[in-house]
């Protein structure tokens, strides 16, 4: 099956996979940026924190204009470290500084730092020296520390800042970093790509079960539908609602018509067998005639008999066709069921089959015994048919609700379904169940009566139903 981006079971898992990727790295270089100002900020504060501890000392060397005590304090034992530091005097000059060769003595801070704002006049010797920060390539901050002695400035401390100090371990940092988000995704993308897949998992069930539809028989469709109380588990119980409602509707859709078919069948036929009763009623009237007026010899005998016995049978097959259950004086009785099980016991043990006989009813019912009799007969006879070697037709037979149901069950290869829409219908195709008029014969007394039948396989069993109502005062 071939998915596009538009697939929801691509899209999820992608969805969550990038938003994964998306917030680590986010992470990361958030991460990456506070540290970076961290260090920033460490800097500035240890850079604060080395001026006022050089400050005492400094006043007193611009004071007794000892350049070499400046400098030397100014290099310090590592040279100063990455900082560059300055010592300007009270005239604006540099006095000292641990890059003399970039920065010279005596040279006016205003040429060696043209961008350097002037330095504001201060009169409070308890004012704090500030950093600031700088667009410079080589210079990111500055730090302006003010010297007093005696009330009144004497010279400034001025200290260069740059990144490059802590740019190696920034990059260790970040590298470090960059490394554990890395672990953390290996473990967390196939968790939210399976986690994405579990969750897209119903509805990928629910559209190809949609999908079905229209291409598969509702009645069969097996579905396996979400459940539970979220917005997927009540799509699910709605879709579900909604497919019984479509089997029903085709099922009943089918039986209406099934039902208009066997009626326009059944009118044909009979007007069929009219129109071919006429004509044979005249031919055996007239080998009668022919009898009577004419000395007959045997051969001709042979000939007549031969022709009416011919055309008895295509009588007697006609005359099928034209099923009317008419009302019978005497009602249905008990006896009357048990002669049917009676009259079925010498197939069923010729055929080898076991016939379990089940019959509820113990009164006499308000329905004509006649036609009920030859429905219960033709069902029975023809399940015995149909029933293989060894196996078994169970019968039985309740009132319900003003009912009288019947149920015939037998064993054996299943109909067909394609079968089972023609089933009621003269001269059908062949099959186990399908032969000759038998089941047109129940189907009219059945719909005579006001009741329904019908047929159902399930695995290797095939079973009639027939429910015929009874009159309102009727019981059993």
């Amino acid at each position: 099956m071939t998915l596009s981006l538009s697939s929801y079971r691509l899209r999820l898992p992608l969805s969550l996979s990038i938003a994964a990727v998306v917030t680590a790295f986010s992470m990361a270089v958030a991460l990456g940026l506070q540290t970076l100002s961290n260090l920033r900020d460490d800097q500035g504060r240890n850079a604060m924190t080395l001026g006022y501890a050089m400050a005492g000392v400094q006043i007193q060397a611009l004071r007794n204009d000892d350049v070499w005590l400046a400098y030397s304090l100014l290099r310090g034992p590592d040279g100063g470290g990455d900082a560059v530091w300055i010592l300007v005097d009270q005239g604006g000059r540099i006095f000292a500084s641990n890059r003399p060769r970039r920065f010279r003595l005596d040279q006016p801070i205003e040429n060696a730092l043209p961008w350097l704002p002037p330095a504001q006049p201060q009169v409070i010797d308890e004012t704090p020296g500030r950093v600031s920060a700088v667009d410079r390539e080589d210079i990111r901050r500055l730090l302006r520390l003010p010297l007093y002695s005696d009330g009144s400035q004497v010279g400034e401390l001025i200290a260069l800042l740059s990144d490059a100090p802590y740019l190696p371990r920034f990059r260790e940092i970040l590298l470090g970093g960059v490394l554990v988000t890395c672990a953390i995704l290996a473990v967390l993308l196939p968790i939210g790509w399976l986690w994405g897949r579990r969750m897209v998992g119903p509805l990928v069930q629910l559209a190809d079960c949609m999908g079905r539809v229209g291409r598969e028989d509702a009645r069969r469709m097996q579905c396996p539908l979400p459940d539970g109380d979220s917005e997927i588990g009540r799509l699910g119980r709605q879709f579900a609602a909604m497919l019984a409602a479509l089997a029903e509707k085709e099922s009943l859709e089918r039986q209406m018509i099934q039902a208009e078919r066997l009626a326009a069948v059944g009118r044909v036929a009979a007007g069929v067998a009219h129109e071919v009763n006429n004509p044979l009623g005249g031919m055996l009237m007239a080998i009668d005639t022919y009898r009577l007026s004419h000395a007959v010899d045997a051969q001709t005998e042979r000939l007549l008999d031969l022709l009416e016995r011919a055309l008895r049978q295509i009588q007697a097959s006609v005359s099928a066709l034209l099923v009317e259950a008419r009302a019978d004086l005497r009602t249905l009785t008990r006896e009357d069921l048990e002669d049917v099980k009676t009259l079925a016991q010498p197939n069923s043990v010729k055929a080898r089959i076991a016939l379990i006989w089940e019959n509820a009813c113990h009164t006499a019912i308000e329905l004509p015994a006649a036609p009920v009799r030859q429905l219960l007969l033709n069902l029975v006879l023809n399940a015995v048919q149909a029933a293989q070697g060894g196996g078994h037709v169970a019968v039985r037979i309740t009132t319900q609700d003003n009912q009288l149901m019947m149920r015939i069950e037998n064993s054996g290869r299943a109909i067909p379904p394609e079968q089972l829409l023609h089933l009621f219908e003269p001269y059908p195709a062949s099959g186990p169940h399908t032969r000759g008029l038998g089941l047109w014969v129940c189907y009219q007394i059945v719909s005579q009566l006001g009741g329904s039948i019908r047929a159902e396989t399930q695995g290797e069993l095939t079973r009639f139903l027939v429910v015929l109502p009874l009159p309102p005062e009727s019981s059993a």
